[in-house]
């Protein structure tokens, strides 16, 4: 796909003198590290904007933009647009909490975004890490609204569950990013899925923009028939992800009659869960564990397997099904979330249970004629989710919202 480009033809309204310049975006995002699809998300929308648009970066640390680049395909750079840090006196309070979270975090961006916006009346601000009150009307990208209750169970930690500490921690985060509900649903949202838009209806009563995330690389088309028996499995390695049910349901496939192999791809983020898999590993010769590749590795390595799996519950959207698909894998994922859109609700690739699951490979795995109509499937779907597909849709948004919001800032 060809890059759109985009033109302005609109004047400062600041010095008098006419020059076409580009509008001015502030994109605030509390930590941009190279794992996980929230960050990978975020690094490209700033791949998407740097070109077309004069873009800040506000954000808690400084960037490693090597490290970002090798994990997510990006090609950042320093000078690319500017970085400001939030000041040392918000630092210094988000370390002298006794209660850290990521909401803090987000609260503490809002508050050091409607400074920078105070001193330097952006054009636009975006956030890309969900609901965020600007003061004024913005963007925010959400992964899944922190508004919304009951949280997953996922994210309760031990606090969470001590009376009245979950409303007086939000309280108090709110409080302190200066921020109103009526100030976080005043932004045009954009939203990762359906899923994702319905949990954001119940909590701020309003809809959502869909922007698919990037799911980016030169993907290896490789026959399937010239693939290995074996399925893969990309993510952190953390309970949530699920992966001892992966292992589950391949050695349920295996006694089935099926020399089916499982590879585990992704970073250790749980020291006792790792622990755990590796044991697994251990007595399973059939299963592999592989850590820290580079984006240019993980995709010559999925290329190679027949099946893709993820076993989480409720994935937002789900990175890692959508680049199992991109890569030519047959993917089977859990009957929740945003992971069920990727396959396009097909109810042959969603699973229940560990029985489930095994059961519908181990039909793919014996059927030639459904294996030739689910990769005609795959085929179709696989450039869905491109970060072309992504780039453009993100600029397109940014320009038309950009066009009312300078007019309003020229004639004020």
């Amino acid at each position: 796909m060809g890059r759109r480009t985009y033109t302005y033809s609109m004047t400062s309204g600041r010095n008098g003198s006419g020059a076409v310049r580009k509008p001015r975006v502030l994109v605030v995002h509390p930590r941009l590290t190279c794992m996980g699809g929230g960050n990978l998300m975020a690094a490209w929308t700033l791949e998407a904007l740097r070109a077309d648009f004069e873009v800040t970066f506000a954000t808690l640390e400084p960037l490693d933009y090597t490290a970002l680049n090798v994990s997510f395909g990006t090609s950042l750079q320093d000078g690319d647009f500017k970085t400001r840090l939030t000041p040392p006196r918000y630092q210094r309070l988000l370390q002298s909490l006794p209660i850290q979270g990521a909401l803090l975090e987000i609260c503490v961006m809002m508050r050091w975004a409607q400074d920078l916006d105070s001193q330097e009346r952006y054009d636009i601000v975006y956030s890309t890490c969900n609901e965020m009150d600007f003061h004024r009307r913005g963007l925010q990208y959400v992964n899944y609204p922190w508004f919304y209750l009951p949280r997953p169970q996922i994210e309760m930690s031990w606090f969470h569950r001590i009376p009245g500490v979950l409303g007086m921690y939000r309280r108090s985060c709110l409080a302190l990013g200066r921020a109103t509900p009526t100030g976080l649903r005043r932004n045009l949202m954009l939203a990762n899925s359906e899923f994702v838009v319905e949990k954001i209806k119940r909590a701020h009563g309003t809809g959502a923009h869909i922007i698919h995330p990037p799911v980016p690389g030169d993907f290896v088309d490789l026959p399937f028939e010239h693939r290995r028996l074996a399925v893969a499995a990309v993510g952190r390695v953390h309970p949530t992800k699920r992966w001892d049910m992966a292992v589950d349901i391949v050695e349920s496939v295996r006694r089935r009659g099926h020399n089916l192999e499982l590879t585990l791809i992704g970073h250790g983020d749980n020291a006792a869960y790792g622990r755990r898999l590796e044991a697994m590993a251990a007595t399973r010769p059939w299963f592999r564990w592989l850590r820290d590749l580079s984006r240019a590795q993980l995709l010559v390595e999925l290329a190679q397997h027949r099946y893709g799996i993820h076993p989480m519950q409720e994935e937002h959207f789900g990175i890692a099904p959508a680049e199992l698909q991109r890569a030519g894998c047959i993917p089977f994922v859990h009957n929740s979330g945003g992971q069920v859109e990727i396959v396009g609700g097909d109810a042959r690739l969603t699973f229940d249970s560990v029985e489930d699951a095994a059961e519908k490979i181990t039909r793919v795995i014996e059927n030639r004629a459904l294996q030739k109509q689910l990769c005609a499937q795959v085929a179709d779907r696989r450039n869905w989710f491109t970060a072309e597909r992504f780039c453009d849709s993100v600029r397109e948004i940014v320009t038309e919202f950009a066009q009312p919001e300078i007019a309003t800032r020229i004639t004020a």
